[in-house]
């Protein structure tokens, strides 16, 4: 049965080994959004399944909102993070931001595809458990209701940022 988003109440408990191969389906699965808030940037988001998803999303519209929302950059930085890069090649599609050092929160590592969508791995690297599921109300929609907030108050980092001379 394919993962479909919105259709589909089932919780899926997931082997913290195949936790990139779940996040990818979950984009694979989004059409409009991807909401994604990791402590770190990190194995998980530079696993070549979810970046090559994330692209794809990123690809299939110029309407898609995909947002990544994380505590802490500087190993990504030195050592070359693919969301970096990514981000850097489409800056219009894909949006990273640092939360404030008041919302961080090493607990915290989920995706919401398209608003209800939702992939957890509260505690990552070290989750307790790892959760997805296709519509999961209302877990979802309370985390992307927080998600936003943080967003909002979190900046663009300028290490970030490519300098094109």
């Amino acid at each position: 049965m394919p993962f479909e988003i919105g259709k589909n109440e089932t919780l899926l408990s997931v082997k913290h080994s195949e936790a990139s191969q779940a996040l990818a389906l979950l984009i694979r699965a989004s059409r409009r959004s991807l909401w994604l808030r990791v402590p770190l940037l990190d194995p998980l988001t530079a696993d070549s399944a979810v970046c090559d998803a994330i692209k794809s999303l990123a690809l299939s519209s110029q309407r898609v909102d995909i947002r990544v929302l994380f505590d802490d950059q500087e190993a990504a930085i030195r050592d070359g993070h693919r969301l970096i890069h990514l981000a850097r090649r489409l800056p219009s599609r894909l949006q990273l931001r640092q939360s404030q050092d008041d919302d961080r929160d090493p607990q915290a590592c989920f995706g919401i595809g398209d608003g209800t969508g939702l992939f957890e791995a509260k505690g990552w690297p070290r989750p307790v458990r790892i959760h997805l599921c296709g519509h999961r109300l209302p877990l979802a929609p309370r985390l992307a209701r927080d998600f936003q907030a943080i967003w909002e108050r979190g900046g663009s980092n300028p290490e970030l940022r490519e300098l094109r001379l």
